[in-house]
C-alpha cells in the first residue's frame, strides 16, 4: 500500500506485514511454512495487530474506483508537463472534475497545478483553451528532454509529453554536420537537441509565443552561434522561401532532413515540394533530402489510409518514394498518429513526369488491368486520346480461343485413343476418316496461328493508366 512499508523495524526487531486475508499461521501455505522453519521462523513468531488505513495509504486509481459509479467508462489517464497535470475529461466525467483534480494533486509527485482542456486544438497557433481545476495559477513550466532543458508557458504553446520518445528517435538519427529543416518547430524539441549535436538547423513556427520560447531555449541550452536559425512564418511561406533557398546550398554536401510535425495539418503543405525547382536550378542529386511528415490515420488499415492521404496531398503518385511508414502512437480507437518518411529526389523537386512511374505491360500483365486503360498507337489522334475499356475485350478473346483450343484437343485425344486401342491390329483408315482427321488438324493449326496473331497484337499495345 501507499506509504505503508511491508518490512518494518520496531524496537530492534523486524516485522513483516502480511496480507490481511491471512488471519492464522495455518493460512500460510505449508511449503512456505517449511521454508520459514529453516530460518527459525515458526508459529511463535506470528501475531495479529491493527493498523489504521486512511486516504494517504490509497493510490489514485483505487480512490477513483471507489468514487465513480460502476456504469460508464471511468477516469484512466492524464498527462504531466512539469508541475502541471493536464486532463482531457470526457463529458460523462465533467461532474467529477473537482474530485479528480484534487486526488491527482494529492497523489502525483511534483504536481502543483491541475488543468482541463475545454476546447479542441483547432486554432491557428495550435494551443488550446484550458480551465484551472485546482492548485497554483502558474503555467510556466520547466522540463528536461533529450539532455536539454525547455521552458515555456503551457497555456500559450503546444507541448505533448507523449511525443518525447518520438523526438528522441529522430534526434538519434542525426549526426554532426547534418542539416535539419523543422517546419513546425514549436519550442524546439527537435531543433534544439539537433543543434546541440552539431547540426545546422533551420527552425520555423507561426505562433509568436512558440517563436519566443524557441529562441529562449536556444540560449538556455547554449546552442552555438550559426547552428540554429529561427523563423516566425507561415509554413507555406517558410518552405517556398527560406527552405527553398537554403536547401539547394546543402544538397549533395550534407545529409538533409526535413521534419513536419503537425499531424492535423502537415500533409496540406506537401504540395510545396512538388516543382519547387526548375530543371536548370537543381543539379543532379546524389544524396536526396529525407522528409518526415506526420499525420493522423482514422480507420482500421492505418498504413493504406496514410499512403492514400500523403499521395493525394502531393498531387501525384508518391508511393514509390516512401521509405517507411511508422506508427508513432495510438490517439484513440481507430485513430493513429503516423510518421511517413519520403525520399525527395529530383523527380519530386522538379515535378518531372508528375513524379509518376510509367506503367508498360505485356501480354502477361494485360489480364490484371481492371480499370479503364488507353490504347496507345491508334491510327488517329482522336482514337489515341480516347480511353477504351479493352480489358473486357481481351477477356472475351481469350475465352473464345480457349474454348476452340479445348474442343480441338478433345477431338485429337479421342482419335489418339482410337489408334491405341488398335495397336496390335492392322489399322485401316477410310478416306472419310482421313479427311476428317486432316480437317481437324488443319483447324487446330489455323486456330493456333490465330491465337499467336492475337498475342502479337497484344504485345504491340502499350498500356498506360488513363
Amino acid at each position: 500500500m501507499r506509504h505503508m512499508k511491508a518490512i518494518q523495524n520496531r524496537n530492534n526487531e523486524k516485522y513483516i506485514l502480511l496480507n490481511p486475508k491471512i488471519l492464522a499461521w495455518t493460512d500460510i501455505e505449508q511449503v512456505v511454512r517449511d521454508s520459514l522453519a529453516k530460518v527459525f521462523v515458526t508459529e511463535d513468531n506470528f501475531s495479529n495487530t491493527q493498523l489504521t488505513i486512511n486516504y494517504d495509504n490509497y493510490y489514485a486509481d483505487e480512490i477513483f474506483k471507489a468514487v465513480f459509479p460502476n456504469t460508464g467508462e471511468g477516469f484512466s489517464s492524464f498527462s504531466q508537463v512539469g508541475h502541471i497535470i493536464h486532463l482531457n475529461l470526457r463529458e460523462h466525467l465533467l461532474e467529477y472534475k473537482s474530485i479528480i483534480a484534487q486526488v491527482l494533486l494529492d497523489k502525483v509527485p511534483r504536481a502543483r497545478t491541475v488543468v482541463n482542456k475545454i476546447d479542441a486544438i483547432d486554432n491557428t497557433y495550435r494551443n488550446f483553451e484550458m480551465e484551472k481545476l485546482c492548485g497554483e495559477d502558474d503555467m510556466l513550466v520547466t522540463i528536461k528532454e533529450n539532455y536539454c532543458e525547455f521552458q515555456f508557458d503551457f497555456s500559450k504553446v503546444y507541448w505533448n509529453p507523449r511525443l518525447s520518445t518520438e523526438h528522441e528517435r529522430i534526434v538519434k538519427t542525426l549526426t554532426a554536420g547534418d542539416v535539419l529543416f523543422d517546419v513546425f518547430a514549436g519550442v524546439g524539441p527537435f531543433a534544439v537537441p539537433a543543434a546541440k549535436k552539431g547540426c545546422t538547423v533551420y527552425a520555423n513556427d507561426l505562433n509568436p509565443e512558440s517563436f519566443k520560447w524557441l529562441n529562449h531555449n536556444t540560449k538556455k541550452n547554449k546552442v552555438k552561434n550559426g547552428n540554429l536559425y529561427t523563423y516566425n512564418k507561415d509554413g507555406h511561406q517558410f518552405i517556398q522561401e527560406d527552405l527553398k533557398v537554403n536547401l539547394i546550398k546543402h544538397i549533395n554536401e550534407s545529409n538533409v532532413i526535413i521534419v513536419m510535425n503537425l499531424p492535423a495539418l502537415a500533409v496540406e503543405f506537401l504540395k510545396n515540394f512538388c516543382k519547387m525547382y526548375s530543371e536548370s536550378e537543381l543539379p543532379n542529386i546524389v544524396n536526396p533530402p529525407i522528409l518526415h511528415v506526420y499525420c493522423f490515420a482514422k480507420g482500421a488499415d492505418c498504413i493504406s489510409i496514410t499512403k492514400k492521404t500523403v499521395t493525394e496531398h502531393f498531387g501525384f503518385d508518391i508511393e514509390h518514394k516512401i521509405i517507411n511508414i511508422f506508427r508513432v502512437r495510438t490517439v484513440s480507437n481507430f485513430k493513429e498518429m503516423m510518421r511517413v518518411t519520403i525520399k525527395l529526389d529530383k523527380d519530386v523537386l522538379v515535378g518531372r513526369d508528375g513524379g509518376k512511374r510509367k506503367v508498360v505491360m505485356g501480354k502477361k500483365k494485360a489480364k490484371q488491368i481492371k480499370n479503364v486503360i488507353k490504347v496507345v498507337g491508334a491510327k488517329n489522334v482522336k482514337m489515341k486520346n480516347k480511353a477504351k475499356p479493352v480489358n473486357a475485350q481481351l477477356k472475351r478473346i481469350n475465352i473464345k480461343n480457349k474454348d476452340k483450343v479445348l474442343e480441338m484437343d478433345k477431338k485429337l485425344v479421342e482419335f489418339r485413343k482410337e489408334l491405341l486401342d488398335k495397336t496390335n491390329k492392322k489399322v485401316t483408315v477410310s478416306p472419310d476418316q482421313t479427311a476428317s482427321v486432316a480437317e481437324t488438324v488443319e483447324d487446330y493449326k489455323n486456330l493456333e496461328k490465330k491465337s499467336d496473331e492475337t498475342l502479337q497484337e497484344l504485345d504491340h499495345m502499350e498500356l498506360q493508366d488513363s
